[in-house]
């Protein structure tokens, strides 16, 4: 296909630092997000039917999840990171950290969450140091 996804390969061929953020719905990723994941089967092929990995470059590749949900429970996380690490170690992030916030349900509510802006912030220079 020709869409606008051919943009985000070639993104993703030459990048080293990844960040996906979702909310979870129903113990998953955002359909936007699972379907970007789900057009990236291509990489999957490369690297595992014909032996073709992304390289890691000079500086590897490293990842950063975000995650934001209503529920409380963590299965929602759970269910939703294990999609996540199957995309990042498909496109060769073998590193990645995963953030979460549960009970966040209102619009801006994670703006009143006690910690959420510290540790986005402190996950993102994580992301960033080599």
């Amino acid at each position: 296909m020709d869409d606008d996804m051919s943009d985000i390969y070639k993104e993703i061929r030459s990048a080293d630092r990844f960040i996906l953020a979702s909310p979870i719905f129903f113990f998953g990723l955002s359909a936007q997000s699972k379907t970007m994941i789900d057009r990236c089967q291509c990489f999957w092929c490369e690297k595992y039917v014909l032996k073709k990995p992304l390289p890691e470059g000079e500086y590897g590749r490293k990842g950063l999840l975000f995650l934001v949900g209503g529920m409380k429970k963590e299965i929602g996380v759970e269910c939703a990171s294990v999609t996540a690490k199957a995309f990042f170690r498909t496109i060769s992030v073998k590193e990645h950290k995963t953030l979460s916030f549960l009970g966040i349900d209102a619009k801006a509510a994670i703006l009143n969450h006690p910690t959420a802006l510290r540790d986005a912030f402190e996950a993102g220079k994580g992301l960033v140091s080599v």
